[in-house]
């Protein structure tokens, strides 16, 4: 160097490199390239829908896969995802131990596949808080809980159970690298019905109101940042010796390659937060909006375990707001309805509310379908929907022959549009239930049990 001092003007623009360039790894981050070290991305989605299914137009006709068969009448709705989505029926859960207090049983039952121990947080871990331990750090939340209300009655089990499908519970690592998760004291994972709360907790900090223009300058500036770097280096150069200079170089080179990765990750899908809630004055917005949310965080890898409740158990949300029940007039409850016994306007009625149900699970998934994932493949390529409700048949309040509705492939360990029919018994030796289900579905998120809840004995094949 030609001097061994700075100058004033040399050191306030050396002091703005020191200054900036620690900034710049920064500026790579994204949610996608964060979840990189995490390898193949598997989410997890379960979706409750309350009071039941009408059975009699809920079973599809026939077996097996593509045109071996038929989506039933309440999902007609789903005919343009039907490539997507695989029904499981004739499973049992908790049948054998029926008695007052289905709803809040068959929830309590719903992901943990354990009946509930009665005005006692009692039961094992649930499937998707075993999921996200399996996925932990992998998304920048562990696990979401969402709802619509907290309004779900206490029945002798009490609202730990009509109110929540999330729960934590022992975990035990056996030594030949398989997981239990006994029973024992649990804690129920509250969910998120506020829209507003729900935003600010995935999103905060971002710029919603960003236009697309305005995201092209945010990129182009941060290119600029190091494109204005660089051209100092043959001043500098100029000015080192030959240590220093190898040095630098290695400096320079540096940023050039951290500026082709940001320049690659630029080029990924774009991750843009939804508007702000705002004017949500009735439950179909807001379980539009809270659709919404999920499909968002999901996309921007900011979780990758969910659990939705579209009401609580024994929810009587007044659904006059469809007009197909408004027109028929009287009740509009959605749980007093459901015991329609046999009555042709009120079985009718309760028809029309489920059907309307399954049109918003179906938007839904067509939203999933239809957002891009990190691979450039529809988000719903590496998701798995599962989606139920606490009781199967409204009317009756029964738990054997409960179907489950799957929909994605999970990067290709689903093999979708098929429908999966296992042999109903009342032979508890013979029938397959819902913790076999669970136990086929945690291995693929790379858990391995060999029981699970009351009844999970052995895994099941419904994934191919």
């Amino acid at each position: 160097m030609t001097s061994g001092r700075l100058s004033r003007r040399r050191f306030l623009a050396s002091a703005g490199l020191t200054i900036t360039l620690p900034l710049l790894p920064s500026l790579m981050h994204t949610p996608n390239a964060a979840a990189a070290p995490c390898g193949p991305v598997k989410r997890f989605v379960a979706y409750m829908f309350p009071n039941g299914h009408h059975m009699p137009d809920h079973l599809p006709s026939g077996t097996g896969s593509g045109n071996q068969w038929r989506l039933p009448r309440m999902l007609a709705s789903m005919e343009d995802v039907k490539s997507e989505l695989v029904f499981v029926s004739g499973l049992e859960n908790q049948e054998r131990r029926k008695e007052f207090g289905d709803h809040a049983i068959g929830c309590g039952a719903l992901l943990t596949a354990r009946k509930p121990t009665k005005n006692k947080p009692f039961t094992n871990m649930s499937v998707d808080q075993i999921i996200a331990d399996a996925q932990a750090d992998c998304g920048k939340i562990h696990s979401l809980q969402l709802g619509t209300h907290d309004a779900g009655p206490a029945d002798q089990f009490g609202t730990y159970y009509t109110r929540n499908i999330s729960w934590r519970g022992p975990s035990i690592k056996n030594a030949d690298g398989s997981m239990s998760f006994p029973a024992g004291d649990a804690t129920p994972l509250g969910k998120e019905i506020d829209p507003r709360r729900a935003f600010d907790r995935l999103f905060a900090g971002t710029d919603t109101g960003e236009s697309a223009a305005q995201a092209e300058m945010r990129r182009a500036l941060k290119k600029s940042v190091l494109d204005a770097v660089v051209p100092h280096q043959g001043w500098l150069e100029r000015r080192l010796n030959g240590a220093d200079r190898v040095k630098v170089d290695e400096l320079f080179t540096g940023i050039r390659e951290l500026e082709r990765d940001l320049m690659s990750v630029d080029t990924g899908p774009s991750c843009t937060p939804p508007s702000e809630p705002a004017d949500i004055d009735s439950f179909a917005k807001k379980l539009d909006y809270m659709h919404t949310l999920m499909a968002v965080a999901l996309q921007c890898d900011i979780t990758r375990v969910i659990t939705f409740m579209m009401g609580d158990a024994l929810s009587n949300r007044d659904l006059s707001f469809i007009p197909d029940v408004a027109s028929r007039g009287g009740d509009a409850g959605d749980h007093s309805v459901s015991h329609h016994s046999g009555r042709d306007d009120l079985e009718d009625k309760f028809r029309v509310m489920v059907l309307w149900k399954m049109e918003q699970i179906a938007a839904f998934l067509r939203r999933l379908s239809k957002l891009t994932d990190f691979d450039g493949q529809p988000l719903l390529d590496n998701t798995l929907v599962w989606i139920s409700s606490e009781i199967a048949d409204g009317n009756r309040h029964n738990h054997d022959d409960k179907p489950i509705l799957l929909a994605g492939r999970l990067g290709g360990l689903v093999t979708p549009d098929r429908h999966v029919r296992f042999p109903t018994s009342r032979d508890p030796e013979k029938v397959k239930t819902y913790g076999d289900f669970f136990i086929t579905l945690l291995d693929m998120y790379g858990v391995r049990v060999n029981e699970f809840g009351n009844d999970g004995k052995e895994a099941i094949v419904w994934q191919k």
